[in-house]
């Protein structure tokens, strides 16, 4: 019966140990809830991206970087290692420049702007056009 008592108190302790270096193998992990506006941050940043490169890889911008004597394959890197807020400013840019900006890019922000507001009207309750909003 003593040796009984002895293996159990021996196997707890064992145990004790394996959950004490499992405890401190696993990470802690922290969940947060992703709002609107961080969702909507990065949509508007990955755009921006996709409009910059688009536009590296017109004709005439790969003829005009080539006569700087820049390679278009190392613009185009340099590009891929811009932060996301140069990259919206050069999206910007690429807005008012004379002879750019097309009516695609602006019927594509209006959809965008159209959709955001009847989203946010049918989770208020206001319309009833999108059946996929849970309503309140």
């Amino acid at each position: 019966m003593r040796q009984h008592r002895g293996m159990k108190k021996a196997v707890a302790c064992l145990v004790i140990v394996a959950f004490s270096f499992l405890s401190l193998v696993v990470a802690p992990v922290q969940a947060a809830m992703v709002g609107t506006a961080d969702i909507l941050k990065a949509q508007s940043d990955d755009l921006a991206r996709q409009k910059v490169k688009l536009f590296m890889e017109r004709q005439d911008v790969v003829q005009q970087i080539q006569a700087w004597g820049v390679n278009p394959d190392e613009a185009q890197a340099r590009v891929d290692t811009m932060t996301d807020e140069e990259i919206s400013l050069l999206a910007s840019k690429i807005d008012q420049l004379p002879a750019g900006g097309d009516a695609l890019g602006f019927i594509l922000a209006a959809a965008v702007i159209i959709f955001v507001v009847l989203v946010i009207t049918d989770i208020m309750g206001v319309t009833d056009v999108f059946t996929f909003i849970n309503k309140r």
